[in-house]
């Protein structure tokens, strides 16, 4: 398929040839570029190929310069611009200007496109009675609609997505071949004649009445699965508390916030601006921006998780409900995504009342993603649809695969001529999660072109990914987990060639020394790190099982700083005493657990001890309502001791404890405890930093998406000479980890310091 415009030749004719690279396919760049060569009088073609986009152009040397000068110009909102390669061509002698297609095969040096949002003017045309489109549910331009989950293989043609079983009808072929029409080229164009079709499960409903009995189910307290651009999503009335609930209860989604979709917020001024960027993610804001929303939708934490509507069809069915949905991911949790049609209707039977599917076929799974602000930078907590796959800043001279490690995983990989961090898989402990993560890499490395000639894993030995890294005929490289955290945040800011001290702070992650790291102070380099301080260690009663019982944590803590029977009597209720006792019994004689820095797990303990907590329903979550607490007006601060041995900071947080405990025995508010605890923490990341004052600071690692505490760690800089870099793009838990472990590779690669990098850097 080729489209043409016609123009007349110049007398003196030359030839040049063009590559631009960057986000430049699926967002209208060829018809931008046919645009400008035809206002120019310029002949040749532009086409879609593996590197990027390549333009042939004939005819004046003037014309020619002035078609190089205004090109990133007159490039459409959605293309991000990376690099220009110009240089000179035989003339072929052509007679027009024309927009091709092509076949290409290799690895892919373009950026993939990502799905996009409905934009304004699609809307319009849905919600306008006399459109031509009203009411369709899958209307999108070359500003919007789906792109990275429908594609088969690069460059991006339609052909070679899954809108290609869909022939255009005439007055869609129209728009698309019009070089003048907002569709001209728009590789999604289709409407009800000849595109998609919505329908509701096995009856004959379709299209309208579709969406209408979806929305009734709805209304009327229903459970309605939705497929979504990446996969299916579970839907309810988010005013509903009932509604909520039943949802919360067959999802088994106990605690965990949920996503709500509004179709426009009240106050928009007051919003965070990517709510309203075209990658479409689910923000985290305060709750009180968002009212008459039931009250289990956010759980009793301060935030709340707000998006606008994604597609056509969420805006009509928001539409026809008049009311804020809960739009939250198609699975029970710690199941994979559902994303097939048949797969949905069995794996979510007993959940939804009603399926809302259509027969476009979702090629690439892929979750919505979620960002937070934090110290004035868009914070992704979850990289995926509208933001991944991530371009990465580095270049590698080998073909690279990085796995990730346990939790929230995503890969990482370079095929040499780009790196890219993938989009988010998910926790791998069940059997179909770990599945779904094996298709999902060779799926991406298909996509890539990519040939691994070296696989990069943790170095915890029993994580999943590791584990099957090791199965695979490639080499590997083991990483140690803060390491890639530190360097997932050098990598954020281009810092790969300084040496900088990176703060990571987390759950846990395995050690180089066999114990469990997570309150981390790394001298590091791209290539090595050196601990130079850490939190005190101390017991994790029962391993895992204290993420989901904090209660232990505390035991622990407290059977530390005051012994055991203060301990028991401050947690009474929290268990049975005689499981109190005996646990700290074995906490005394260091046979409860392994032993731990884990800055997560202080959070656990602390928060409770301040909270109702005897069992939590996802890691994270006795942090995140500890966060929720604080009272952001207190200026009190406790005071963590240090110790030093053999030029090793240890972090002591005993006086903290005996602090907290004894503010709770005169009856100061919890909120003012929470506050002087995270400024505690705040101030003892500053104070050892101030050793170090020549670098640079990285802070990294899953206590980070904690934007009070970040802040306060920011505030504890200001005006000082150090650089904190903060955390951006590149998910600071463990979502990035694959990002950092690819850097790592690739610089001891290049370098040859293949060992773990435990030596002083250089």
């Amino acid at each position: 398929m080729k489209e043409t415009s016609s123009t007349p030749r110049s007398e003196t004719t030359i030839a040049t040839r063009l590559l631009l690279q960057g986000s430049v396919q699926g967002v209208g760049v060829r018809p931008a570029i046919m645009k400008l060569a035809s206002e120019l009088k310029l002949c040749g073609f532009v086409a879609n190929e593996m590197r990027g986009v390549e333009i042939y152009i004939e005819g004046s040397g003037i014309e020619i310069d002035e078609f190089a000068d205004r090109l990133q110009a007159e490039l459409p909102r959605g293309a991000r611009f990376g690099n220009l390669t110009r240089m000179h061509s035989a003339v072929i002698g052509l007679q027009q200007f024309e927009i091709r297609t092509v076949k290409s095969t290799g690895a892919v040096a373009t950026l993939v496109p990502h799905d996009m949002a409905v934009c304004e003017q699609c809307n319009d045309e849905v919600t306008h009675a006399l459109d031509r489109r009203a009411g369709y549910a899958f209307t999108s331009c070359t500003n919007c609609g789906p792109r990275y989950s429908i594609i088969h293989t690069m460059p991006y043609e339609r052909s070679q997505t899954s809108m290609g079983q869909f022939d255009l009808c005439e007055p869609c072929r129209s728009e698309f071949e019009g070089a003048n029409d907002r569709r001209f080229h728009a590789q999604t164009n289709a409407c009800a004649d000849c595109g998609p079709t919505v329908c509701c499960g096995e009856t004959t409903e379709q299209g309208k009445s579709a969406i209408t009995a979806a929305a009734i189910e709805l209304k009327n307290g229903g459970i309605v699965a939705l497929k979504g651009l990446g996969g299916y999503q579970l839907l309810c009335d988010a005013t509903s508390e009932t509604a909520v609930r039943r949802l919360r209860d067959r999802k088994h989604r106990r605690t965990k916030p949920l996503p709500v979709m509004i179709s426009a917020p009240s106050r928009p001024e007051e919003f965070p601006a990517a709510l309203f960027d075209a990658s479409n993610p689910i923000v985290l804001v305060p709750f009180d921006l968002v009212g008459n929303l039931a009250e289990s939708v956010h759980a009793n934490f301060n935030t709340v998780a707000v998006m606008l509507p994604t597609t056509p069809l969420h805006r009509l069915l928001l539409r026809e409900c008049g009311r804020p949905l809960v739009v939250t991911s198609g699975n029970i949790e710690s199941e994979p995504l559902a994303y097939e049609n048949d797969d949905a209707t069995e794996s979510l039977h007993g959940v939804a009342d009603l399926f809302l599917h259509h027969n476009r076929r979702i090629v690439r799974p892929i979750d919505d993603s979620v960002v937070q602000t934090c110290g004035n930078r868009t914070v992704s907590i979850r990289a995926a649809r509208g933001i991944a796959p991530l371009p990465l800043a580095l270049q590698t001279d080998r073909s690279i695969l990085a796995v990730g490690g346990h939790q929230k995983v995503a890969v990482a990989l370079s095929n040499k001529k780009q790196a890219v961090l993938g989009p988010h898989i998910g926790d791998l402990d069940s059997l179909a999660a770990r599945e779904r993560f094996v298709s999902h890499t060779r799926s991406l490395i298909d996509l890539y072109g990519c040939n691994p000639e070296v696989i990069v894993h943790d170095l915890h030995p029993d994580y999943f990914t590791t584990r099957w890294a090791e199965e695979q005929p490639q080499p590997t490289i083991a990483v140690q987990h803060h390491h890639a955290h530190i360097v997932s945040g050098i990598l954020e800011h281009a810092w790969l060639d300084r040496k900088v001290l990176g703060i990571a702070f987390d759950g846990t992650g395995y050690g180089p020394d066999g114990t469990i790291w997570g309150g981390e102070f790394l001298l590091a380099t791209a290539t090595q790190f050196h601990r130079v301080g850490h939190l005190r260690p101390f017991t994790l009663p029962g391993g895992e099982l204290s993420v989901r019982q904090p209660w232990r944590v505390a035991l622990s803590l407290l059977t530390e700083t005051l012994g055991s029977a203060a301990a028991i009597e401050l947690l009474h209720g929290e268990a049975e005493t005689s499981q109190l006792q005996a646990l700290a019994k074995l906490i005394e004689r260091r046979q409860a657990g392994p032993m731990t820095t884990s800055a997560g797990r202080l959070f656990d303990g602390v928060a409770a001890l301040l909270l109702p907590l005897a069992d939590v329903s996802f890691a994270g979550e006795p942090a995140m309502r500890l966060e929720s607490i604080c009272d952001d007006s207190e200026p009190a601060s406790y005071s963590f001791s240090v110790t030093e041995i053999d030029e090793v900071v240890s972090l002591d947080w005993r006086p903290v404890l005996a602090e907290i405990v004894g503010d709770l025995t005169q009856g100061v508010e919890i909120g003012a405890i929470a506050m002087r605890f995270h400024r505690a923490i705040a101030r003892a990341i500053a104070n050892l930093a101030k050793k170090y004052a020549e670098l640079p600071i990285i802070l990294s690692g899953g206590c980070f998406q904690n934007r009070l505490l970040t802040e306060l760690v920011l505030e504890q800089f200001a005006g000082g000479p150090q650089t904190v870099g903060l955390p951006g793009t590149i998910p600071p838990g463990d979502g990035g980890l694959a990002a950092g472990q690819l850097a790592i590779a690739a610089a001891r690669l290049a370098t040859g310091h293949l060992e773990q990098g435990l030596p002083s850097c250089v």
